[in-house]
């Protein structure tokens, strides 16, 4: 959650959230390399705070996905997410599933409908692997659906955010909304039990 870390980031990212968020420079009036650093959640201003969660997503009894397709709050603009799969965790699924709409993009909440998505790519949840990617309407996300299982699923979520919204989301209308946020309510109760999509060119 350093100045450093954050230089890192944009070593590596800064082309990515240039490309994807044209004007943050002009916002905060100097460019990724030079912004002020500070921890989410303490006093004070900067340009963009940052924060390293420890998670545990825990044991289910039935196959159930933690999160399915979606995009990140707002003002998020990097996410990064450190896997720490048990050696002795034989569960399947758990993985990361990136997607992107088949035609326009439209969520309900922050979170899309399966059936508007392909799968573009599974990656694995696998012990010291660490993806990062650029939060943006485009950056559409989820955890497969994992089977019953007795092990905890743990990895480390590392955030950085602007002080306000980087982007808007596309938002559903009204009615399909309701009925999207109706449906998700309905399978919350049940464990969030979803089928997987077909990746691209077999659905």
């Amino acid at each position: 959650t350093s100045a450093d870390f954050w230089r890192e980031i944009v070593k590596v990212n800064g082309d990515a959230i240039r490309a994807r968020h044209p004007d943050l420079e002009a916002k905060a009036g100097r460019p990724l390399e030079e912004w002020s650093v500070k921890r989410r959640g303490t006093e004070g201003e900067a340009d963009v705070a940052l924060d390293a969660l420890f998670v545990i997503n825990t044991p289910s009894e039935i196959q159930a996905s933690v999160r399915p397709a979606h995009v990140d709050y707002e003002q998020k603009i990097f996410a990064g997410l450190f896997y720490m799969r048990l050696d002795e965790d034989e569960t399947t699924g758990g993985d990361l599933a990136l997607y992107r709409f088949k035609q326009r993009a439209a969520f309900g909440g922050h979170y899309a409908r399966l059936n508007d998505l392909h799968e573009d790519k599974v990656v694995d949840y696998r012990a010291n692997r660490f993806v990062s990617f650029v939060n943006s309407p485009v950056s559409i996300h989820g955890v497969t659906p994992r089977s019953p299982s007795p092990r905890v699923r743990r990895y480390v979520n590392f955030i950085a955010e602007t002080p306000y919204a980087a982007f808007e989301i596309p938002r559903l209308p009204t009615i399909p909304r309701f009925a999207f946020w109706l449906q998700r309510r309905k399978t919350k109760r049940k464990g969030i039990t979803l089928k997987s999509v077909a990746p691209v060119g077999q659905g």
